[in-house]
């Protein structure tokens, strides 16, 4: 295969390996209850379909503001709003119910919310067995080595944190950052040009045929497949065949596909 000069990540599936569960029950339940302790009195029914609610309105608004098919809100509005809306309230030492929408989702407060959110709905995260080789092994090389992730900021540094990642990019594009998210290709060509790479140079590596290969399919660009979601050929043909279909990029394939997720693969 093509040695490139630049590499361009995802993250979640491709370098680290998470399983999130958003919809349990014990979430909404210890989410409700910390809510409820800032004097925010919501039942975990209602604050798991307020939470949805809030994050539909706020990708409308976000996507009639600048256009774009695909924009990232950030959550932390959505979890200011949550307290500042809530449906009941009593009074509470720590009372945040003054501040403005703007002023909270900026605060240590909605900060302490989001990652609680995070951590309680998480329930593994780590980075795969070679993930940290390749990465070594591409910045011995002298490749430039470039994040492209789907994610809320919040969320995503102290993963790639505690994953043992940091240091190993050039630049990193979380799309809640921009409020773009893959497959929209704006978000790649920003991450191009701000460093002044060269499209014939770089290749994109990622789990998912929509949002990785597709918007590297949209912007002409090499891209690899790491099959860790272990899909069978039947259904990766089809989705393959799907994004081919949405941006017109009739006969695009990855120039690897890793049937079996590896990304150790890459380096053969």
């Amino acid at each position: 295969m093509k040695k490139y000069k630049n590499y361009i990540f995802d993250l979640y599936g491709t370098l680290i390996d998470i399983e999130t569960n958003e919809n349990g029950l014990a979430l909404w339940k210890k989410m409700a209850g910390l809510y409820s302790v800032y004097g925010a009195d919501y039942s975990w029914r209602e604050l798991k379909k307020r939470y949805s609610e809030y994050v539909q309105e706020e990708e409308e608004i976000l996507r009639e503001e600048t256009g774009y098919t695909y924009p990232e809100i950030k959550l932390e509005k959505v979890f200011a709003r949550l307290y500042l809306e809530a449906p009941v309230r009593h009074n509470a030492e720590r009372n945040f119910s003054s501040r403005t929408v703007e002023s909270l989702e900026k605060s240590d407060f909605i900060h302490f919310i989001a990652n609680a959110f995070r951590v309680t709905s998480r329930k593994k995260c780590h980075a795969y067995r070679n993930t940290h080789k390749v990465l070594e092994t591409l910045m011995d090389r002298g490749c430039g080595i470039y994040l492209l992730s789907n994610a809320q900021r919040i969320f995503t540094m102290p993963e790639i944190e505690q994953t043992g990642l940091m240091n190993f990019f050039d630049d990193i594009f979380i799309s809640s950052d921009l409020g773009i998210k893959k497959p929209q290709p704006e978000f790649m060509r920003k991450l191009l040009n701000d460093n002044d790479l060269k499209i014939h140079d770089s290749v994109m590596v990622g789990n998912d045929y929509d949002s990785d290969i597709g918007i590297a399919a949209s912007v002409g660009m090499d891209s690899i497949f790491l099959n860790t979601f272990d899909l069978s050929e039947k259904e990766r043909d089809k989705r393959l065949n799907d994004m081919r279909k949405r941006t017109g990029a009739a006969g695009y394939s990855p120039v690897l596909t890793v049937a079996d997720g590896d990304i150790g693969k890459i380096l053969e």
